[in-house]
């Protein structure tokens, strides 16, 4: 059996962030699961347009700010009755993201940046 490649461009943080969608059909609340400067993968109970491009307001706790970001569904299993993975959810490909956004997050992924040595990330405390 070949071993499984990683696709993916761009490293990740597990966070647990809350994330609103907003979409031509209204806002989808859900959470930030992981997140990399390309994209993240959220879990919602809801599916935005699958050709849908919307935007993103992800709360970074511990930078007491919004992260503001445009996207579009890259991948789901909301709806997939074969798919049997624990976190349902959308990833998210962000199209548009500021380049002091992309900034922060790349130090997030990177484990930098002042807040992170008292912030866990994979409890979002």
């Amino acid at each position: 059996m070949a071993a499984e490649v990683e696709k993916r461009r761009y490293p990740r943080a597990e966070v647990n962030w809350p994330v609103t969608i907003l979409t031509a059909s209204g806002p989808i609340e859900g959470e930030v699961r992981n997140i990399s400067p390309g994209g993240a993968f959220i879990s919602c109970n809801e599916q935005p347009g699958l050709h849908e491009t919307f935007r993103l307001v992800i709360k970074v706790p511990f930078e007491r700010q919004y992260l503001l970001a445009k996207g579009r569904v890259a991948r789901s299993n909301l709806y997939d009755p074969d798919d049997r993975s624990l976190s349902r959810g959308v990833a998210v490909r962000f199209t548009e993201i500021s380049a002091s956004d992309r900034e922060l997050l790349n130090r997030i992924v990177a484990g930098q940046g002042d807040a992170l040595d008292h912030f866990s990330l994979d409890k979002g405390e």
